[in-house]
Protein backbone atom coordinates (compact mmCIF):
# COMPACT_ATOMS: atom_id res chain seq x y z
CA UNK A 1 0.00 0.00 0.00
CA UNK A 2 2.92 2.28 0.84
CA UNK A 3 3.37 2.44 -3.08
CA UNK A 4 0.36 3.68 -4.16
CA UNK A 5 -0.83 5.89 -0.71
CA UNK A 6 -1.25 9.33 -1.89
CA UNK A 7 -1.68 8.62 -5.94
CA UNK A 8 -5.28 8.83 -7.72
CA UNK A 9 -7.31 6.08 -8.75
CA UNK A 10 -7.62 6.42 -12.64
CA UNK A 11 -11.65 5.37 -12.75
CA UNK A 12 -13.25 7.97 -9.78
CA UNK A 13 -9.85 10.48 -9.73
CA UNK A 14 -9.92 10.10 -5.44
CA UNK A 15 -6.81 9.92 -4.52
CA UNK A 16 -6.40 6.32 -2.58
CA UNK A 17 -5.26 6.29 0.92
CA UNK A 18 -3.80 4.06 3.97
CA UNK A 19 -6.52 1.56 4.59
CA UNK A 20 -8.45 1.70 1.29
CA UNK A 21 -9.71 -1.51 -0.56
CA UNK A 22 -7.21 -1.50 -3.42
CA UNK A 23 -6.78 -4.14 -6.87
CA UNK A 24 -3.71 -3.51 -9.22
CA UNK A 25 -4.10 -3.83 -13.38
CA UNK A 26 -1.65 -6.83 -14.45
CA UNK A 27 -0.88 -5.20 -17.44
CA UNK A 28 0.18 -1.61 -16.71
CA UNK A 29 0.43 -1.97 -12.96
CA UNK A 30 -2.58 1.24 -12.43
CA UNK A 31 -4.07 0.49 -8.73
CA UNK A 32 -7.94 1.14 -7.91
CA UNK A 33 -10.44 0.90 -5.46
CA UNK A 34 -11.64 -2.38 -5.97
CA UNK A 35 -15.46 -0.99 -6.38
CA UNK A 36 -14.00 0.79 -9.32
CA UNK A 37 -12.05 -1.36 -11.14
CA UNK A 38 -15.65 -3.57 -10.86
CA UNK A 39 -17.17 -0.45 -12.15
CA UNK A 40 -14.84 0.19 -15.05
CA UNK A 41 -14.91 -3.27 -15.77
CA UNK A 42 -10.89 -2.91 -17.05
CA UNK A 43 -8.46 -0.53 -16.94
CA UNK A 44 -9.08 2.68 -18.61
CA UNK A 45 -5.35 3.59 -18.97
CA UNK A 46 -5.31 1.86 -22.20
CA UNK A 47 -2.94 3.92 -24.34
CA UNK A 48 -0.20 3.05 -21.45
CA UNK A 49 -1.40 -0.96 -22.64
CA UNK A 50 -1.07 0.13 -26.40
CA UNK A 51 2.78 1.63 -25.79
CA UNK A 52 3.42 -0.77 -23.38
CA UNK A 53 4.25 1.33 -20.67
CA UNK A 54 3.98 1.07 -17.07
CA UNK A 55 1.83 2.90 -15.19
CA UNK A 56 3.96 5.69 -12.87
CA UNK A 57 2.68 7.03 -9.27
CA UNK A 58 1.69 10.87 -10.01
CA UNK A 59 0.27 13.07 -7.14
CA UNK A 60 -2.52 14.94 -7.75
CA UNK A 61 -1.47 18.90 -7.75
CA UNK A 62 -2.08 21.36 -5.46
CA UNK A 63 -3.56 18.75 -3.16
CA UNK A 64 -0.86 19.40 -0.72
CA UNK A 65 -1.24 23.50 -1.22
CA UNK A 66 -5.02 23.97 -1.01
CA UNK A 67 -6.67 21.73 1.79
CA UNK A 68 -8.75 18.86 2.37
CA UNK A 69 -11.78 19.85 0.49
CA UNK A 70 -9.80 19.45 -2.77
CA UNK A 71 -12.59 18.07 -4.66
CA UNK A 72 -14.59 21.27 -4.08
CA UNK A 73 -11.97 23.99 -4.02
CA UNK A 74 -11.42 25.04 -7.46
CA UNK A 75 -7.70 24.41 -8.60
CA UNK A 76 -7.74 28.18 -10.81
CA UNK A 77 -9.10 30.44 -8.35
CA UNK A 78 -9.20 28.73 -4.75
CA UNK A 79 -13.30 28.85 -4.26
CA UNK A 80 -14.64 25.85 -1.78
CA UNK A 81 -17.79 25.60 -3.83
CA UNK A 82 -21.00 23.98 -2.78
CA UNK A 83 -21.26 20.27 -2.47
CA UNK A 84 -22.59 18.76 -5.83
CA UNK A 85 -21.18 21.60 -8.09
CA UNK A 86 -19.36 20.58 -11.22
CA UNK A 87 -18.21 23.91 -12.32
CA UNK A 88 -16.29 27.01 -10.38
CA UNK A 89 -19.09 29.14 -9.67
CA UNK A 90 -16.35 31.84 -10.16
CA UNK A 91 -13.98 31.36 -12.79
CA UNK A 92 -15.82 28.10 -14.31
CA UNK A 93 -13.05 25.85 -13.98
CA UNK A 94 -14.22 22.05 -13.92
CA UNK A 95 -14.15 21.12 -10.66
CA UNK A 96 -12.69 17.15 -9.78
CA UNK A 97 -15.45 15.76 -8.10
CA UNK A 98 -17.38 14.05 -10.75
CA UNK A 99 -18.03 10.21 -10.38
CA UNK A 100 -17.84 7.65 -13.40
CA UNK A 101 -21.47 7.30 -14.82
CA UNK A 102 -22.13 3.38 -14.33
CA UNK A 103 -24.61 3.39 -16.73
CA UNK A 104 -21.73 4.43 -19.52
CA UNK A 105 -19.90 1.13 -18.66
CA UNK A 106 -19.60 -0.24 -22.27
CA UNK A 107 -17.81 -1.03 -24.91
CA UNK A 108 -14.67 -0.97 -23.13
CA UNK A 109 -11.18 -2.97 -22.75
CA UNK A 110 -10.44 -6.16 -20.61
CA UNK A 111 -11.03 -6.09 -17.14
CA UNK A 112 -10.14 -7.78 -14.28
CA UNK A 113 -11.15 -8.94 -11.10
CA UNK A 114 -10.46 -8.34 -7.35
CA UNK A 115 -7.46 -11.50 -7.92
CA UNK A 116 -6.27 -9.68 -10.82
CA UNK A 117 -7.08 -12.20 -12.97
CA UNK A 118 -8.19 -10.57 -16.83
CA UNK A 119 -11.63 -10.95 -17.57
CA UNK A 120 -13.22 -11.26 -20.39
CA UNK A 121 -14.32 -7.71 -22.38
CA UNK A 122 -17.20 -6.01 -20.26
CA UNK A 123 -16.92 -2.59 -21.17
CA UNK A 124 -15.54 0.77 -21.11
CA UNK A 125 -16.73 4.16 -19.52
CA UNK A 126 -17.38 7.28 -21.71
CA UNK A 127 -15.40 9.48 -19.29
CA UNK A 128 -16.31 13.36 -20.01
CA UNK A 129 -13.59 15.47 -22.16
CA UNK A 130 -12.60 17.87 -20.03
CA UNK A 131 -11.73 15.06 -17.18
CA UNK A 132 -9.64 13.09 -19.64
CA UNK A 133 -6.18 13.46 -19.62
CA UNK A 134 -2.82 11.65 -20.64
CA UNK A 135 -2.60 8.22 -19.33
CA UNK A 136 -1.87 7.75 -15.85
CA UNK A 137 -2.14 11.71 -15.00
CA UNK A 138 -4.65 13.39 -12.90
CA UNK A 139 -7.77 14.90 -15.21
CA UNK A 140 -7.56 18.87 -16.20
CA UNK A 141 -6.80 21.41 -14.02
CA UNK A 142 -5.02 24.60 -14.08
CA UNK A 143 -2.38 25.18 -11.30
CA UNK A 144 -2.73 26.87 -8.44
CA UNK A 145 -1.45 29.68 -8.02
CA UNK A 146 -2.26 32.19 -5.46
CA UNK A 147 -0.81 34.94 -6.55
CA UNK A 148 -2.32 34.98 -10.35
CA UNK A 149 -5.87 33.98 -10.20
CA UNK A 150 -9.37 35.51 -10.50
CA UNK A 151 -8.94 36.80 -6.84
CA UNK A 152 -5.66 38.86 -7.43
CA UNK A 153 -4.17 36.59 -4.99
CA UNK A 154 -6.54 36.85 -2.13
CA UNK A 155 -8.22 33.48 -0.48
CA UNK A 156 -11.89 33.16 -2.22
CA UNK A 157 -13.54 33.56 1.31
CA UNK A 158 -11.21 35.74 2.67
CA UNK A 159 -13.43 38.66 3.81
CA UNK A 160 -13.10 42.44 2.43
CA UNK A 161 -15.20 44.75 4.77
CA UNK A 162 -17.27 41.84 6.23
CA UNK A 163 -17.91 40.56 2.51
CA UNK A 164 -16.06 37.48 1.24
CA UNK A 165 -13.84 38.25 -1.49
CA UNK A 166 -16.09 35.97 -4.16
CA UNK A 167 -18.96 38.04 -3.74
CA UNK A 168 -17.05 40.98 -4.34
CA UNK A 169 -15.67 39.59 -7.49
CA UNK A 170 -19.34 38.53 -8.91
CA UNK A 171 -20.11 42.50 -8.13
CA UNK A 172 -17.06 43.77 -10.03
CA UNK A 173 -16.79 41.06 -13.00
CA UNK A 174 -14.04 41.93 -15.02
CA UNK A 175 -11.07 42.63 -14.08
CA UNK A 176 -11.05 41.30 -10.83
CA UNK A 177 -7.36 40.65 -9.92
CA UNK A 178 -6.58 43.83 -11.14
CA UNK A 179 -9.80 45.66 -8.32
CA UNK A 180 -9.73 43.27 -5.18
CA UNK A 181 -6.09 43.69 -3.82
CA UNK A 182 -6.58 46.96 -3.84
CA UNK A 183 -10.05 47.20 -2.54
CA UNK A 184 -7.91 44.95 0.33
CA UNK A 185 -5.10 47.72 0.61
CA UNK A 186 -7.74 50.41 0.95
CA UNK A 187 -9.22 49.17 4.18
CA UNK A 188 -5.72 49.08 5.49
CA UNK A 189 -5.25 45.12 5.57
CA UNK A 190 -2.41 45.26 3.17
CA UNK A 191 0.91 43.77 4.42
CA UNK A 192 2.08 45.92 7.55
CA UNK A 193 -1.20 47.02 7.90
CA UNK A 194 -0.77 50.20 5.92
CA UNK A 195 -3.61 52.18 4.89
CA UNK A 196 -3.72 52.54 0.90
CA UNK A 197 -5.51 55.54 -0.19
CA UNK A 198 -4.17 56.88 -3.92
CA UNK A 199 -4.04 53.97 -6.79
CA UNK A 200 -3.15 55.38 -10.24
CA UNK A 201 -5.52 53.96 -12.87
CA UNK A 202 -4.90 55.33 -16.37
CA UNK A 203 -8.44 54.23 -17.82
CA UNK A 204 -9.92 56.91 -15.82
CA UNK A 205 -7.10 59.76 -16.59
CA UNK A 206 -7.42 58.66 -20.19
CA UNK A 207 -11.34 58.60 -20.52
CA UNK A 208 -12.55 60.28 -17.38
CA UNK A 209 -16.31 60.46 -17.20
CA UNK A 210 -16.60 57.60 -20.02
CA UNK A 211 -14.37 55.12 -17.57
CA UNK A 212 -17.32 56.46 -14.56
CA UNK A 213 -19.65 55.63 -16.68
CA UNK A 214 -18.36 52.24 -17.50
CA UNK A 215 -18.23 51.30 -14.20
CA UNK A 216 -21.59 52.54 -13.41
CA UNK A 217 -21.23 55.37 -11.25
CA UNK A 218 -23.18 57.40 -12.66
CA UNK A 219 -23.36 60.20 -10.29
CA UNK A 220 -20.21 60.96 -10.30
CA UNK A 221 -20.15 60.73 -13.85
CA UNK A 222 -22.54 63.49 -14.29
CA UNK A 223 -20.34 65.88 -12.34
CA UNK A 224 -17.04 65.18 -14.21
CA UNK A 225 -19.34 65.69 -17.35
CA UNK A 226 -20.68 68.98 -16.23
CA UNK A 227 -17.21 70.30 -15.22
CA UNK A 228 -15.36 68.98 -18.47
CA UNK A 229 -18.50 70.62 -20.83
CA UNK A 230 -17.73 73.78 -18.47
CA UNK A 231 -14.30 73.59 -18.78
CA UNK A 232 -14.42 73.52 -22.49
CA UNK A 233 -16.12 76.39 -22.98
CA UNK A 234 -12.83 79.20 -23.02
CA UNK A 235 -11.49 76.74 -25.59
CA UNK A 236 -14.47 76.63 -27.81
CA UNK A 237 -15.08 80.22 -27.91
CA UNK A 238 -11.21 80.58 -29.27
CA UNK A 239 -12.41 77.42 -32.08
CA UNK A 240 -15.38 80.13 -32.79
CA UNK A 241 -13.25 83.29 -32.84
CA UNK A 242 -11.29 82.18 -35.20
CA UNK A 243 -13.83 81.26 -37.59
CA UNK A 244 -15.40 84.56 -37.12
CA UNK A 245 -11.82 86.52 -38.60
CA UNK A 246 -12.02 83.71 -41.47
CA UNK A 247 -15.71 85.73 -42.05
CA UNK A 248 -15.04 88.87 -41.04
CA UNK A 249 -11.66 89.87 -40.32
CA UNK A 250 -13.09 93.14 -38.60
CA UNK A 251 -15.30 91.17 -36.12
CA UNK A 252 -14.49 88.89 -33.56
CA UNK A 253 -16.48 86.99 -31.23
CA UNK A 254 -14.44 87.69 -28.09
CA UNK A 255 -14.52 91.25 -28.55
CA UNK A 256 -18.45 91.48 -29.30
CA UNK A 257 -18.83 89.71 -26.08
CA UNK A 258 -17.02 92.08 -24.05
CA UNK A 259 -13.83 89.98 -23.60
CA UNK A 260 -10.09 90.72 -24.89
CA UNK A 261 -8.31 88.10 -26.64
CA UNK A 262 -5.66 88.49 -23.54
CA UNK A 263 -8.44 87.41 -20.95
CA UNK A 264 -9.90 84.77 -22.88
CA UNK A 265 -6.07 83.57 -23.34
CA UNK A 266 -5.57 83.46 -19.69
CA UNK A 267 -9.26 82.08 -19.16
CA UNK A 268 -8.43 79.03 -21.72
CA UNK A 269 -4.72 78.39 -19.81
CA UNK A 270 -6.60 78.41 -16.35
CA UNK A 271 -9.15 76.05 -17.52
CA UNK A 272 -7.42 73.79 -19.23
CA UNK A 273 -5.07 73.60 -16.27
CA UNK A 274 -8.08 72.96 -14.23
CA UNK A 275 -9.11 69.97 -16.69
CA UNK A 276 -5.86 68.31 -16.60
CA UNK A 277 -5.76 68.31 -12.82
CA UNK A 278 -9.69 67.34 -12.33
CA UNK A 279 -7.93 64.06 -14.57
CA UNK A 280 -5.13 63.29 -12.69
CA UNK A 281 -7.06 63.58 -9.12
CA UNK A 282 -9.61 61.43 -10.69
CA UNK A 283 -7.19 58.82 -12.17
CA UNK A 284 -5.67 59.31 -8.52
CA UNK A 285 -8.74 58.21 -6.50
CA UNK A 286 -10.84 56.69 -9.17
CA UNK A 287 -10.28 52.70 -7.49
CA UNK A 288 -11.19 54.16 -3.83
CA UNK A 289 -14.17 55.80 -4.93
CA UNK A 290 -15.14 52.56 -6.67
CA UNK A 291 -14.34 50.71 -4.09
CA UNK A 292 -16.61 52.72 -2.09
CA UNK A 293 -19.08 52.67 -4.60
CA UNK A 294 -19.02 48.46 -4.95
CA UNK A 295 -18.90 47.75 -1.23
CA UNK A 296 -22.02 49.83 -0.23
CA UNK A 297 -24.22 48.70 -3.49
CA UNK A 298 -22.85 44.81 -1.98
CA UNK A 299 -23.61 45.86 1.32
CA UNK A 300 -27.69 46.78 -0.11
CA UNK A 301 -28.31 44.03 -1.86
CA UNK A 302 -27.49 41.26 1.07
CA UNK A 303 -29.45 43.21 3.28
CA UNK A 304 -31.99 43.02 0.76
CA UNK A 305 -31.64 40.05 -0.33
CA UNK A 306 -30.07 38.02 2.16
CA UNK A 307 -29.07 34.62 1.66
CA UNK A 308 -31.97 33.97 -0.89
CA UNK A 309 -30.68 32.78 -4.30
CA UNK A 310 -31.96 35.82 -5.77
CA UNK A 311 -28.60 37.27 -4.05
CA UNK A 312 -25.97 36.18 -6.76
CA UNK A 313 -28.20 37.23 -9.43
CA UNK A 314 -28.45 40.48 -7.93
CA UNK A 315 -24.91 41.29 -7.42
CA UNK A 316 -23.99 40.10 -10.98
CA UNK A 317 -27.13 42.46 -12.21
CA UNK A 318 -26.26 45.71 -10.40
CA UNK A 319 -22.16 45.11 -10.90
CA UNK A 320 -20.28 44.70 -13.97
CA UNK A 321 -19.96 47.20 -16.56
CA UNK A 322 -21.82 49.33 -18.84
CA UNK A 323 -21.48 49.77 -22.11
CA UNK A 324 -24.68 50.96 -23.18
CA UNK A 325 -23.96 54.08 -20.23
CA UNK A 326 -20.92 54.86 -22.17
CA UNK A 327 -22.86 55.05 -25.68
CA UNK A 328 -25.19 57.53 -24.07
CA UNK A 329 -22.50 60.22 -22.48
CA UNK A 330 -21.04 60.25 -25.73
CA UNK A 331 -24.18 60.54 -27.41
CA UNK A 332 -24.61 63.42 -24.83
CA UNK A 333 -21.27 65.08 -25.17
CA UNK A 334 -21.74 64.84 -28.94
CA UNK A 335 -25.06 67.12 -28.48
CA UNK A 336 -23.32 69.84 -26.33
CA UNK A 337 -21.06 69.89 -29.48
CA UNK A 338 -23.61 70.25 -32.46
CA UNK A 339 -25.86 72.16 -29.83
CA UNK A 340 -22.79 74.81 -29.51
CA UNK A 341 -22.28 75.56 -32.98
CA UNK A 342 -25.63 75.74 -33.91
CA UNK A 343 -25.97 78.78 -31.81
CA UNK A 344 -22.59 80.15 -32.93
CA UNK A 345 -24.16 79.32 -36.21
CA UNK A 346 -27.14 81.47 -35.21
CA UNK A 347 -25.15 84.19 -33.87
CA UNK A 348 -23.29 84.62 -36.83
CA UNK A 349 -26.54 84.52 -39.28
CA UNK A 350 -25.38 80.96 -41.35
Amino acid sequence: MLRYEGAECPYCHQILRDGDDITVCPQCGAPYHRECAKKAGGCVLTQLHNEGRQWQKVSRPGEKTIDGLAQLRCSRCGTLNQPGAKVCEICGTPLDNQQPDEGNASSGPAGFNGAGQREPHQGGWNQPSWQQGAPGMPPFQMPFDPFVNPMGGLDPEEPIDGIPAKEVAVYVKQNTPYFLPKFKAFLGKQEGGKKRTLSWNWAAFLLDTYYLFYRKMYGLGVVVMVLSLLLSIPSLLMSFDSLMTVIDAESTLVTDLGISPEKLLILYNMCSFLSFAMKATLASLSNRLYAAHALKDIHHIRKEKGDSPEYYTALSSKGGVSLLSVAIALAVTAAASVISSMVFLQYIGI
